[in-house]
């Protein structure tokens, strides 16, 4: 029994490995650009990280200012339209 061989033409040849380098030649842009994004990513979230930790440290350090001072850490906004200019006055007596 002899098998015959098929002649695979050239063209079908060329195609193929150039296929295998188009593929490859995706596969390492895309695993470039996707660790490019993680890092990017990474970053944001650290320095996301250090400001809440930078204003929990600035809230946590005014509450204990204000508990040294005996303040009571209350703010008045003379601007805002709800102002309650008894209880300021009220606070501003406490304190003198």
């Amino acid at each position: 029994m002899s098998a015959s061989v098929r002649q695979v033409s050239s063209l079908f040849k060329i195609g193929r490995w150039a296929a295998l380098g188009a593929g490859l030649s995706y596969g390492y842009v895309h695993a470039r650009s996707l660790s490019k994004d993680a890092e990017a990513k990474r970053i944001d979230n650290e320095y996301a990280r250090k400001v809440a930790l930078i204003e929990e440290a600035k809230r946590k350090y005014a509450e204990k200012k204000a508990a040294e001072s005996g303040n009571t850490g209350e703010t008045f906004n003379f601007d805002d339209p709800s102002f309650d200019f008894d209880r300021w006055a009220k606070h501003f007596e406490s304190k003198f």
